[in-house]
């Protein structure tokens, strides 16, 4: 299983989420100041598993945004 990161925006509060998936289903997210968004640091963050469910159930409130600008 490969897994892939992204960073995601909660549409309503504007909090940033990075988001660690598994053949498209979050299985670990931790949330991140929108100061620290780089792409690079994706693959490094300390990801729990505890805060995936709530987020992939919630996926409509949510909008990937990119990791090279902030948010």
């Amino acid at each position: 299983m490969e897994n892939t990161f992204e960073y995601w925006q909660h549409r309503a509060t504007g909090v940033v989420w990075a988001i660690k998936l598994q053949n498209g289903r979050v299985v670990g997210a931790v949330q991140i100041d929108r100061k620290e968004v780089d792409i690079h640091l994706l693959p490094h963050l300390p990801y729990v598993s505890t805060e995936a469910w709530p987020i992939d159930q919630q996926r409509a409130d949510f909008r990937r945004i990119d990791g090279r600008m902030v948010a």
